[in-house]
């Protein structure tokens, strides 16, 4: 059995930690504040229903992250991407090169940012990998109670530099099998990350109900003109991924991976895609599809595009748009090639910096 340290202890993080302690093996899970742990001590573990039914107890709950991770063989990020920064800047202080860091899922740039703190720390860099998507589609359905609707069969994996990606699936193959698959970078990895595409046009388009907190299912909010707009976004991405060298999936593409969605209008294939889960749209301005999907979807993917002489329009207004609504400079505090330590890089110098860990 090994040793796995769970970085947050939202949707995604109960559910690794319940899966993973209800396997056997040692699990740690940190919170900052605390507040997430203390229904998962009074229910002396967590509790699992859907695709895993059962009840998993972790060894440690603290919010001492030096106590969390270590000797942990692979440490989780299963946090908020606006924590990111955070939590990249405090692992750099405490982790060992013979650790492993999963961001699951990660956004465009988690693990470069990472590889920049250890640089900016003066210290050897742990193995570093991400992932595009959580491998888990899971809900709390109350504290220290998590509903696990699937864990995906293949998702892809990218390591900094890429050629430690082997290395980094044979570690986590102990834990989760063979579901973890190969991607061809972080840089393609990162830019195959569709939920911007999804979540921000119909929240924004339709921003009396995020008022209203009507919490109507998302998929409902898109109509012909919605999908047409979302289309033309992923054609935005999609323009800033060719530009970068990088082999990018359309949206429609992935629905069609994700969920054997083929035929159809773009309404008629959202619905397929996503009618059967029913989530909801955003009840708040504080609703992750705001304050993750601009800050760290959008701004990354419009100030990398201005490294290169690249325009995204469409992309542009959903920023503007999204920090009028929300009272909230997304650009200020989102990740862009500032952050990254790419202000000024060419096509090669970003590219050397995802693909190869160059920073």
């Amino acid at each position: 059995m090994g040793s796995i340290a769970i970085i947050g202890a939202g949707n995604v993080g109960q559910a690794i930690a319940g899966h993973m302690s209800f396997k056997g093996h040692d699990v740690r899970i940190f919170d900052r504040w605390g507040r997430d742990l203390e229904p998962i001590k009074a229910n002396d573990g967590i509790d699992m229903t859907g695709d895993v039914a059962g009840h998993g107890t972790p060894s440690v709950l603290t919010t001492d992250l030096g106590q969390a991770v270590s000797g942990a063989e692979v440490v989780i990020v299963a946090a908020p991407a606006f924590a990111h920064a955070y939590l990249s800047q405090e692992l750099a202080s405490v982790l060992a090169p013979d650790q492993l860091v999963l961001f699951q899922p990660g956004v465009l740039g988690s693990g470069v940012e990472l590889a920049r703190m250890f640089a900016l720390a003066d210290r050897r860099p742990c193995l570093i990998a991400e992932t595009p998507t959580s491998l888990y589609t899971c809900r709390l359905r109350r504290p220290g109670h998590v509903y696990i609707g699937a864990i995906k069969h293949a998702v892809p994996l990218a390591a900094v530099p890429s050629a430690d990606t082997p290395r980094a699936l044979d570690i986590l193959r102990t834990y989760f099998g063979d579901r973890y698959v190969p991607g061809e970078d972080t840089l393609t990895v990162g830019l195959n990350n569709c939920n911007p595409i999804y979540h921000v046009p119909p929240a924004v388009l339709n921003f009396k109900t995020v008022e209203d907190a009507d919490r109507h299912p998302l998929h409902s909010l898109v109509t012909p003109r919605i999908a047409e707009v979302i289309d033309a976004l992923d054609r935005e991405r999609l323009a800033l991924a060719d530009a970068l060298g990088v082999k990018a999936a359309s949206f429609w593409d992935f629905l069609n991976t994700a969920y054997e969605v083929t035929e159809g209008s773009f309404v008629e294939r959202i619905v397929q895609g996503y009618g059967r889960q029913g989530f909801p749209e955003p009840d708040s301005v504080k609703h992750r599809y705001f304050t993750e999907d601009i800050p760290f979807g959008l701004v990354t993917w419009s100030s990398l595009a201005a490294q290169i002489g690249l325009s995204l329009p469409l992309t542009d207004s959903f920023v503007a748009l999204g920090t009028a609504l929300c009272g909230q400079d997304f650009v200020a505090g989102g990740r862009t090639a500032r952050t990254l330590g790419l202000l000024g890089s060419d096509v090669d110098g970003i590219r050397a910096a995802f693909v190869d860990g160059a920073v």
